[in-house]
């Protein structure tokens, strides 16, 4: 149905309708991991790019300047790997750029738009987003990382390290 990943779409559905700037963290974070898993990958600078909007938006501005920094390295370096995703690259890392120095000058955050240059990824996107159900919850999306149910994950660790003491290494 789809010929860009759907995660990738998923992801600018996040980026662009409702702004969940720590979802599409998540789910790129994911993709990359079971796609390339390198650390210089442009799946690194997409997530990059979220969080540091993330961050910019909850008022963390050290925490947005590192990511900012990080996304605009990524991506000087990955300009034709963001064309080969349909986005437009120049652009994009300008925008990073001007945001960046919006939240350097004190300036309240701006959510900023992936410009996309391939009309089949718009196309899909179109598509994708017909389906998409937005979350509502403002306060829910700035402060996803406190409010999101994690007993999954804890749940997790614990059993890991209930293993590790036990002298058994889960598979």
């Amino acid at each position: 149905m789809y010929t860009y990943p759907v995660p990738y779409l998923a992801f600018l559905a996040h980026f662009h309708i409702d702004r969940d700037y720590f979802e599409c963290h998540e789910l790129l974070e994911e993709h990359w991991k079971k796609t390339d898993g390198a650390r210089d990958s442009v799946w690194v600078g997409l997530i990059q790019s979220a969080v540091y909007l993330y961050h910019y938006r909850r008022g963390n501005i050290n925490g947005a300047k590192r990511m900012a920094a990080k996304a605009i390295d990524c991506f000087s370096k990955k300009q034709t790997e963001l064309a080969r995703l349909g986005i437009d690259a120049g652009r994009f890392t300008a925008a990073i750029r001007e945001s960046a120095a919006r939240l350097e000058d004190g300036m309240p955050f701006k959510p900023l738009p992936i410009p996309i240059s391939d009309t089949k990824l718009a196309d899909e996107f179109d598509l994708f987003a017909e389906t998409f159900e937005p979350e509502p919850n403002e306060l829910f999306l700035s402060e996803k990382h406190k409010l999101r149910d994690r007993s999954d994950v804890i749940e997790a660790r614990q059993s890991a390290i209930e293993l590790k003491k036990a002298g058994k290494v889960p598979l």
